[in-house]
């Protein structure tokens, strides 16, 4: 690890990656791991996102896959997952905290170690959604929006029955956590133990197509216009959560980003990318390197 993040304390270095905590802005706990090529000091940063209930853990052979590119990267636990020490079932919280409390302070403590690199935000599925609305507000301090298996869950955009169950399945989230307080996500075989907002803010968008997070003020739905990033959208073939119909209806958002989506024909789904990254991880040393170069 270079000596400039050896100087910025607390942080703890493994063999392979340094561990960072951090503070939230209304006061918990969570760690951002840093995964930094030895021999580059300058490289683009990459933070991972991830998705609904799942551990920033996930994302370890990504993230390695990618530092072999020469890019630093960092992932993080979701509010309410993983080493984020808040506790979904006794603390409410929604996409606005995670867009408000979270991610602010993520980016201050990659810009401060980073300071004089380009960042460039990675999201998974949940975590490319609450990447679109972040850059909405702060496309300033991130160069470009990676977005992989990353959706608007409009049940318009699956075709029939599915749209159906998708409708059904997501309304019937918001029943039960307007029931016990919270999702059970382990329980009923999706996702984790998720807060009742994020999973309210994520039942309205599948019921209306839109972003209206709730303890918002912020009309997403205009700002969406003011992103004028480089985005690459990545879908797959076999991924039945993330069809290209919804990811486009999250791109097309984006209404004067240059958006390059690039669809895979391949066996790789809404999870296996992750491990069987090779493919994806060539396509986006690609864009990155198309895109540094214009």
């Amino acid at each position: 690890m270079t000596n400039d993040l050896i100087a910025n304390k607390p942080m703890t270095i493994f063999q392979n990656k340094a561990e960072l905590q951090f503070v939230t802005i209304d006061g918990f706990r969570n760690y951002l791991n840093i995964f930094q090529p030895f021999y580059i000091r300058n490289a683009s940063v990459i933070i991972i996102m991830p998705a609904l209930g799942v551990k920033a853990e996930y994302y370890e052979q990504l993230a390695f896959a990618l530092k072999e590119y020469g890019y630093i990267v960092v992932t993080v636990d979701l509010r309410g997952t993983g080493n984020s020490s808040i506790n979904p079932k006794k603390r409410n919280f929604g996409y606005h905290e995670m867009l408000s409390f979270d991610l602010p302070v993520v980016l201050e403590k990659v810009n401060k170690h980073f300071p004089n690199n380009k960042i460039y935000l990675l999201g998974h599925s949940l975590g490319g959604q609450l990447n679109v609305l972040f850059a909405s507000q702060h496309q300033q301090l991130i160069s470009g929006l990676i977005l992989a298996a990353s959706c608007s869950v409009y049940y318009k955009s699956w075709k029939f029955p599915l749209n159906l169950g998708v409708l059904l399945g997501t309304q019937t989230a918001r029943l039960l956590v307007k029931l016990l307080g919270y999702f059970p996500g382990k329980k009923v075989g999706f996702a984790g133990t998720e807060a009742k907002n994020v999973i309210l803010d994520w039942a309205y968008n599948a019921r209306t197509g839109k972003y209206k997070p709730l303890n918002s003020n912020v009309h997403f739905e205009t700002d969406f216009q003011n992103i004028e990033l480089p985005v690459l959208a990545i879908s797959f073939e076999a991924d039945k959560l993330a069809p290209q119909k919804a990811v486009r209806n999250l791109t097309g958002k984006m209404k004067n980003a240059s958006v390059n989506h690039h669809h895979f024909n391949n066996n790789l789904d809404h999870f296996t990318w992750v491990k069987e990254n090779t493919v994806v991880v060539e396509k986006i040393q690609s864009w990155l390197h198309d895109i540094s170069e214009n």
